[in-house]
């Protein structure tokens, strides 16, 4: 078998996977790889770097030539993982890692691709916590509601991920993943 080189952070909306993935990349030194979205950052005097923000054409024109590993749409926006970023990150990282943020179509589709050199880490949070997390950053009803919405069928992916964390303390959490993906090194 050959090593792990590409984590998937994959888990519920409102669970804190991208702020766990990123904490959990700079301590163990994975580099990200970000998607592209068609959706407008939440934010767009300060975009995050979370993602490519790119138009929908631009994400059709680049669809159409194949620069895609795999994409997927949700309520009405697209996403996907360009091949060349994620080849190049993983040829440019001498081993170590790197390491996505994806829904769990994301993660199976790449699953599919990559087999053993893929490792899906499950993040996830009770309902009630998505709901008090959303509610105290100020989200709208209509996204928490969004949110809650798609929590039973995202949760169960996590029986098929190597990986399971419940996000309850972000600190431990890192540590945790931290700890259980020495087996990979």
């Amino acid at each position: 078998m050959s090593k792990p080189t590409i984590f998937v952070f994959t888990g519920t909306s409102g669970s804190g996977r991208k702020t766990v993935a990123r904490k959990a990349g700079e301590l163990i030194g994975w580099t990200a790889v970000r998607s592209c979205t068609t959706r407008a950052p939440r934010n767009p005097d300060h975009p995050d770097g979370d993602y490519h923000y790119i138009g929908p054409e631009q994400f059709v024109e680049w669809e159409r030539e194949g620069r895609f590993l795999q994409t997927v749409e949700m309520d009405r926006n697209k996403y996907g993982v360009l091949r060349d970023e994620l080849e190049r990150a993983i040829n440019g990282n001498l081993g170590e890692g790197v390491y996505l943020v994806l829904n769990r179509e994301g993660a199976a589709a790449l699953k599919q691709l990559y087999g053993e050199r893929l490792v899906r880490i499950f993040i996830y949070v009770d309902k009630q916590t998505v709901r008090e997390r959303l509610e105290s950053k100020g989200a709208p009803y209509e996204v928490i509601e969004n949110y809650l919405d798609h929590y039973s069928e995202e949760v169960t992916y996590r029986k098929v991920c190597e990986h399971v964390f419940e996000n309850v303390d972000l600190n431990r959490t890192v540590e945790m993943i931290s700890e259980a993906v020495k087996s990979y090194k």
